[in-house]
């Protein structure tokens, strides 16, 4: 039996290509603690009657009608790094993002991603924490 080839959670690595760096992504220190990308499609269906048996349940047909990703972040609030996530969101615009698995051979997801979504949260005696949701805007390519 051969073992599962695995990576720590912090060897998924998610980059930002932030203004004024061209070319150059860094993994942010706000997303410290947790951090994922989920790729979806939308679908549309249709039920396709049996011809000879129209009595007969019909089997639903789907057809990907588009494709998405989506990347969630968290961790301890980084100060440092607030002004720049809201500054972001309050821009309403799209930065190339790059999510990857720090590991030889690993994979690489880059494409264009919108912030919709960026919280602070603090309970009393506890570490203030953040968390953002990034949505893709535009294909994603694979390396």
């Amino acid at each position: 039996m051969a073992a599962v080839d695995v990576i720590n959670g912090e060897s998924l690595l998610v980059q930002v290509e932030w203004v004024g760096s061209s070319g150059t992504y860094t993994h942010p220190c706000l997303i410290n603690t947790e951090r994922g990308i989920q790729f979806s499609a939308n679908t549309t269906e249709s039920v396709v009657p049996d011809c000879d048996d129209p009595t007969l349940p019909a089997w639903v047909s789907r057809e990907t009608d588009g494709l998405s990703a989506t990347i969630n972040g968290s961790g301890m609030l980084d100060v440092a790094s607030a002004d720049d996530w809201f500054t972001w969101f309050n821009s309403g615009d799209a930065k190339n993002v790059k999510v990857k698995t720090d590991k030889t051979g690993g994979n690489t997801w880059t494409g264009s991603f919108r912030l919709t979504e960026f919280s602070m949260t603090g309970t009393r005696k506890e570490k203030a924490t953040a968390s953002i949701t990034l949505v893709s805007d535009g294909p994603i390519t694979q390396s």
